[in-house]
């Protein structure tokens, strides 16, 4: 059974960890994907591996200013254009920062807004041009499981996050009436570049406090996507599933 059978779906942060994760198991699942990333180097990549696992699949991608409206909207309008549609959006692009509230300037803070909030904005408003008229759709964006209880350090993660949270929840009650679903999905601590990226205090810390004594794969965090983009998940929108091994920050 292929939950997402011809659907057009856009990932973005799909070049690696979750994201990548999301496109393969998205594209065993009957969807067609196109990917973003944060470069065409990258972005090309990430098109050479998938290519190489699924020969016979066209996969698009591109490497758009999520910062940008305009730039984001021509590579979706571009997915759109392609296929006819756009079935689901996954902004799921993001970064992170561990720096302490007195050490984060206002530069840092306000560049992982940009692209933690700004760009999931950015994401779900191209994504509502080329569904609202289809009356159908569904926008996933990636929060935290810091986003609902902070963190220890690195305070503008945590804001971010919460932000999406609650972009989400608002979004999601304002354009049901269109029958376009918004949800959340919160990780925890995932086996990802950016989480091993950690200095190794961090890590040993992350690990000692994890229930399950282990980090999340990116492919827990996609099954979730691959569940909430599908008609099984018809009811939901407007809450943020989380997806964290009962790991509080």
């Amino acid at each position: 059974m292929n939950l997402v059978q011809d659907k057009v779906t856009i990932i973005t942060g799909g070049t690696r960890g979750i994201g990548f994760a999301a496109a393969k198991i998205f594209i065993d699942n009957g969807a067609k994907v196109s990917i973003f990333g944060e470069t065409q180097e990258e972005v090309d990549t990430a098109l050479a591996q998938l290519k190489e696992l699924y020969p016979e699949e066209e996969v698009l991608g591109f490497a758009p200013d999520l910062t940008s409206r305009d730039a984001v909207m021509a590579a979706v309008g571009q997915v759109a254009q392609k296929y006819g549609r756009l079935d689901v959006m996954i902004d799921n692009a993001g970064i992170t920062s561990n720096n302490v509230f007195s050490r984060v300037s206002e530069e840092e803070f306000k560049h992982i807004m940009d692209i933690n909030v700004t760009g999931v904005f950015n994401g779900a408003w191209c994504a509502y041009q080329c569904m609202k008229d289809a009356k159908k759709g569904v926008i996933i964006n990636t929060a935290s499981v810091t986003g609902i209880f902070g963190s220890l350090s690195g305070v503008g993660y945590p804001a971010s996050k919460a932000s999406v949270i609650g972009l989400t929840h608002g979004l999601a009650r304002e354009i049901i009436r269109q029958n376009i679903r918004v949800v959340g999905v919160a990780p925890g601590v995932v086996n990802t570049d950016m989480t091993n990226g950690n200095p190794p205090e961090i890590m040993e810390g992350y690990l000692k406090a994890l229930p399950m004594k282990r980090m999340l794969e990116p492919e827990e965090i996609a099954n979730v996507y691959l569940f909430l983009a599908s008609d099984l998940a018809s009811g939901i929108t407007a809450t943020t599933v989380s997806v964290d091994g009962a790991y509080r920050p």
